[in-house]
């Protein structure tokens, strides 16, 4: 059950979701992610800690930069996860006829 809540924070807020799509593309550090969104650096920084906490996103420091990337394997095991409950399964398959 703490895992579908942190997942639901996650993925409750618009920018959050914008990263995960911004992800999708590349990795990015705090800097380029914030300037995408248009937000300041510590609250782009707050919602890529919501997502690593999550288990969606995994880091990599290039020198003195930390860039985010999607954490595929994670992904994976969350989905799984969502899987096993019935609702959950239903919107999936759902999801992806489209």
């Amino acid at each position: 059950m703490q895992q579908s809540r942190k997942i639901s924070k996650a993925l409750s807020d618009n920018n959050r979701v914008l990263i995960m799509e911004m992800l999708s593309q590349g990795d990015k550090n705090v800097s380029k992610v914030a300037e995408d969104l248009n937000v300041e650096e510590n609250l782009a920084s707050h919602h890529l800690r919501v997502l690593s906490a999550a288990g969606f996103l995994q880091s990599t420091k290039k020198g003195r930069e930390v860039y985010y990337s999607i954490h595929k394997k994670k992904l994976i095991n969350i989905i799984k996860t969502l899987k096993k409950n019935p609702i959950f399964y239903e919107i999936l398959a759902e999801a992806i006829k489209d």
